[in-house]
């Protein structure tokens, strides 16, 4: 089990995620930050002009995922060390 960590960039500011969320593999984490995405964006007070995107980023800080919120499809891209 490894911890991975939620940031979300909103109106161009970092929100950290200081908690983050216990899984079993990135692929679950990154289905975690999918659903975060799809949450934010099905509240009716989202503004989808924000530009907001969660992130997901393991215990050793490499980027995993992005996922932007409101968009057609989810973006991915490739894990890298931050």
């Amino acid at each position: 089990m490894q911890r991975y960590y939620f940031p979300i960039i909103h109106n161009g500011r970092f929100q950290p995620d200081s908690d983050g969320e216990v899984f079993g593999s990135a692929d679950l984490a990154g289905q975690y930050g999918a659903r975060v995405a799809l949450d934010i964006a099905s509240d009716p007070e989202y503004d989808p002009g924000a530009g907001t995107v969660v992130i997901v980023v393991d215990d050793s800080g490499a980027e995993i995922e992005r996922h932007v919120v409101g968009g057609v499809a989810t973006a991915v891209q490739p894990a890298r060390k931050r």
